[in-house]
């Protein structure tokens, strides 16, 4: 399995860097088209991001070149590549600092209908352990209630999304978290028991970002990831759901593993 980079910005000290937004619709070949012009200009794709978009709809692509031997301007290459049918607009992207390019061009970054802000590991260091260091244990409890607003909105989202296809088995819709969980960066998780009836789930993760960043604490690490799985599993359910964190890799497991029950059942036996 590999790693797939977003790359809102690039550092490439000694290179000429440009950005390229094409604006126009898609079609079978478009593509091809466009990158053999750059390759015949001796230009270096160093990242590529293409927009959602069916054939035939207008959508847009965000291209970092590298102009270093090119033969050939990037106001010049915007022009030739306006001249394609499916090409509207070609909007070149200057560096303000030499090695340095970024997507400026584009506002807000979007997933899917929704507005959203990627948050890099340094960045959540932030979030996840100098919140709880300086706050302590209200910290670590503030983590786990604000993770279990966000697992209750992408469960309801899931929700919503799973009754348009006909998805009705609550199975189902877990597995569809699972896929969304894996695809925006928390983890590879993996459920190992599941119950509709008394509900229950029992889930691995491995790789948590969370704990990862936890080191080798002796404890279970995660609260806000174990939120979210409450969050969740409370809207999929229609139950108010707990979980509690049983394994951990800050604690030298190789992976954590959460168990999600009802309150009232998770009361009663101490949680």
């Amino acid at each position: 399995m590999e790693p797939f980079h977003i790359e809102r910005f690039m550092f490439y000290q000694g290179r000429k860097l440009y950005g390229l937004v094409l604006r126009g619709y898609s079609r079978p070949g478009a593509l091809e088209q466009t990158t053999d012009i750059l390759a015949r200009h001796g230009i270096d794709i160093t990242y590529l991001s293409l927009g959602p978009v069916r054939s035939g709809e207008r959508g847009s692509i965000i291209l970092f070149l590298d102009f270093t031997e090119a033969d050939v301007k990037p106001e010049e290459l915007a022009e030739e590549l306006e001249a394609l049918e499916f090409i509207e607009e070609a909007e070149v992207i200057k560096p303000r600092f030499e090695g340095l390019i970024a997507d400026e061009s584009s506002f807000p970054i979007m997933l899917g209908s929704h507005r959203a802000l990627i948050l890099s590991k340094p960045a959540l260091r932030g979030f996840l352990i100098k919140f709880r260091e300086h706050l302590g244990s209200g910290g670590e409890a503030m983590l786990y209630h604000i993770g279990r607003e966000v697992g209750a909105e992408r469960g309801r989202h899931i929700d919503r999304e799973a009754e348009k296809m006909g998805i009705k088995r609550l199975r189902d819709k877990f597995i569809m978290g699972e896929i969304l969980f894996k695809s925006l960066g928390y983890g590879i998780p993996q459920i190992t028991e599941f119950s509709d009836d008394p509900p229950y789930l029992k889930m691995r993760v491995y790789h948590c970002i969370e704990c990862e960043l936890g080191h080798n604490v002796g404890r279970p690490f995660s609260h806000y990831v174990r939120g979210v799985i409450a969050g969740f599993a409370s809207e999929i359910f229609n139950r108010e759901m707990l979980a509690k964190e049983t394994r951990c890799i800050a604690m030298g497991d190789p992976y954590c593993e959460f168990e999600a029950k009802p309150k009232e059942i998770s009361r009663r036996r101490g949680w």
